[in-house]
């Protein structure tokens, strides 16, 4: 059944710019209506109706913050028959409105595409990995930004670090996560990095990006750096654990930094962890000092 939920997820989110009904997701599942709806709930703990409307939100503000559009032409792209129904669906979701939105860039919890499947059911195929030589080494000039972050001691992981996020009081994994997903930045989605005695995760912005402090997030001001980034080439979802461990094992062990004429500076973190499951992208960026 699980199977069948994600192909129904994976179908909205092809169709998110379309008219979609329950006779249309249950059709491509080969489920009956009541059983899809029903099921996807049990699964995704959120009603068809009201995730199909969220993941439209969040596209929609994401195409407001990253490109030159229309409010009306956005609404219209998203299924609203007019721009105050638009709003009025966006300021329920987001506490906000997209007018406000476009101006101010503020902090919103954007929702990201459900998996059901990860990391308990993998697509099936044969792990071929790739050679070490083909790990992409380069080195990466990042200007000086602001960091925004959460972070915790005693664990050394992202899995680990957002349950334990989401066992504290008053604290939501998915919201926080969404949250910071919607900042403005060099990279499009958070990222983890690994520190001295824990794990924590942010996302990069502009200078003169104003934080809300409701959320809790510390954030820091970095100067201009240099990395050096080590980048998996690609793979399929199925080869994301050994893919990360491939890179992990060459950019935190292997490599040798002194004899390549660098030198780690660990001062804030000792090396920053960027993936993506859909796109299936994984890669490290080491901070240097500066020479």
């Amino acid at each position: 059944m699980k199977l069948d939920i994600q192909k129904a997820i994976d179908w909205i989110e092809g169709n998110l710019e379309d008219e979609i009904t329950l006779d249309d997701i249950s059709k491509a599942i080969r489920y009956s209506p009541y059983h899809t709806s029903r099921t996807f709930k049990r699964y995704t703990g959120s009603t068809l109706r009201n995730y199909i409307q969220l993941r439209r939100l969040t596209r929609a503000a994401r195409d407001l913050r990253d490109n030159q559009v229309r409010i009306i032409d956005t609404a219209i792209k998203y299924g609203y028959n007019s721009q105050e129904a638009f709003t009025k669906a966006f300021a329920n979701a987001f506490g906000i409105t997209p007018g406000e939105y476009v101006r101010t860039r503020r902090m919103i919890p954007y929702v990201f595409k459900k998996d059901v499947l990860y990391p308990d059911h993998l697509k099936e195929g044969v792990i071929i990995m790739v050679k070490d030589q083909d790990i992409k080494i380069t080195l990466e000039e990042v200007p000086a930004h602001k960091f925004i972050y959460l972070h915790r001691t005693g664990v050394d992981n992202y899995m680990d670090f957002w349950d334990k996020i989401d066992a504290e009081d008053g604290m939501d994994c998915d919201h926080l996560h969404g949250v910071l997903a919607s900042i403005p930045g060099r990279y499009d989605e958070g990222y983890g990095a690994f520190t001295k005695d824990g794990y924590l995760f942010g996302k990069d912005a502009a200078l003169d990006y104003e934080v809300d402090p409701s959320y809790g997030f510390t954030e820091v001001t970095l100067p201009a750096k240099r990395y050096l980034r080590f980048e998996h080439p690609g793979f399929t979802e199925a080869e994301f654990g050994a893919a990360l461990r491939q890179v992990r094992r060459i950019a935190l062990e292997e490599f040798d930094f002194e004899m390549n004429g660098y030198e780690i500076d660990d001062s804030f973190v000792k090396a920053f962890e960027h993936s993506g499951m859909e796109l299936c992208y994984y890669f490290i960026r080491i901070p240097l000092k500066s020479k």
